[in-house]
């Protein structure tokens, strides 16, 4: 293997951004959020509960410009849409506060605002959010992380499909990736974006994945930036993913197919670990080998000191909605 160079518990602390050593530091640093906030239901008297279905950094808060749809106290550190005029209202108030966030800089304009489509959860109607803005509004997520895996025929030797991310994606461009990752649609369950997921980014078929990809558990990150980072933008990024694992055949080959791909390695246990202690993966991706590592019995008490660091820190705590 390669000279070690990051820690497991280094790796898994990229994915996250910010640790939360005690439970006091932890409420400390939430209470600083300003909570957006929805009707948890709408009635007739246009009256309700709010419930907290984002966290949006003070900075963001308070130096944005906020539309008329919105009700913003600064006292309470409280976001609203405090009424509603038709099913998609509140959709449509969403995505127009995040067009004045781009035109002022709070978004990236490389962001785009009509493709994929995020649910907000918590409340008992669908209300979407673009993906480009998910993080802005610190919207909770969720996805899906699925690790492809063979056994070589002769040798009976564990072997993982890795990616490299294509040269032009706006994100973590030419880095190694998971075998297939995405997030939900907001009319999509979990075991559906698997599926779709792995046809258009690794041609994988169908109906093999819904017969033999398995789901074993999932992860979580809190990745706080604040906008003192470079580039500049403040955002809460909080994202649960759903992992699976698929065994395959040697004569299912992933393939790319939506361009999000550049090419697919066939990657030995040690190439992988020296990948992960190098650097190279994205990060989530990166967190989800762990497990992977850990649950095939890769990763081990007796070949890693701080084992229980690293498996509680997969799982990381999120501000309650």
């Amino acid at each position: 293997m390669a000279i070690q160079n990051l820690t497991y518990t280094e790796v898994i602390g990229r994915c996250h951004g910010l640790p939360y050593p005690d439970e006091q530091q932890y409420a400390q640093i939430t209470s600083q959020f300003y909570r957006f906030r929805l009707k948890e239901a709408w009635n007739d008297h246009q009256s309700g509960e709010y419930v907290t279905v984002g966290w949006i950094l003070p900075c963001t808060a308070i130096n944005m410009s906020w539309t008329s749809k919105f009700s913003v106290d600064h006292q309470s550190k409280t976001i609203d849409i405090p009424y509603s005029e038709g099913e998609d209202y509140e959709s449509r108030a969403i995505l127009e506060q995040l067009i004045v966030a781009r035109s002022q800089a709070f978004l990236s304009m490389s962001k785009k605002l009509e493709e994929e489509l995020y649910r907000v959860l918590g409340i008992n109607r669908t209300v979407r959010i673009p993906r480009g803005g998910s993080a802005l509004f610190g919207i909770q997520t969720f996805g899906i992380q699925m690790t492809g895996y063979v056994y070589d025929e002769k040798s009976r030797e564990m072997k993982i499909w890795v990616p490299k991310r294509s040269a032009t994606r706006m994100q973590w461009p030419g880095m190694m990736d998971n075998t297939v990752g995405g997030g939900a649609n907001f009319d999509e369950e979990h075991f559906d974006c698997m599926v779709r997921e792995a046809e258009e980014e690794a041609s994988l078929p169908k109906e093999f994945m819904r017969e033999n990809a398995k789901v074993v558990g999932k992860i979580s990150y809190f990745h706080v930036r604040d906008a003192k980072a470079p580039g500049g933008l403040g955002f809460v990024d909080r994202s649960l993913q759903f992992i699976y694992d698929v065994e395959l055949p040697s004569h299912i080959v992933p393939k790319p197919l939506d361009g999000e791909v550049e090419e697919f390695y066939l990657w030995t246990i040690d190439q992988t670990v020296d990948g992960l202690k190098q650097g190279k993966f994205k990060s989530n991706a990166a967190a989800t080998l762990i497990d992977f590592l850990f649950r095939h019995g890769y990763i081990s008490a007796k070949t890693e000191p701080e084992l229980e660091t690293v498996i509680s820190s997969l799982i990381k705590r999120l501000p309650c909605v």
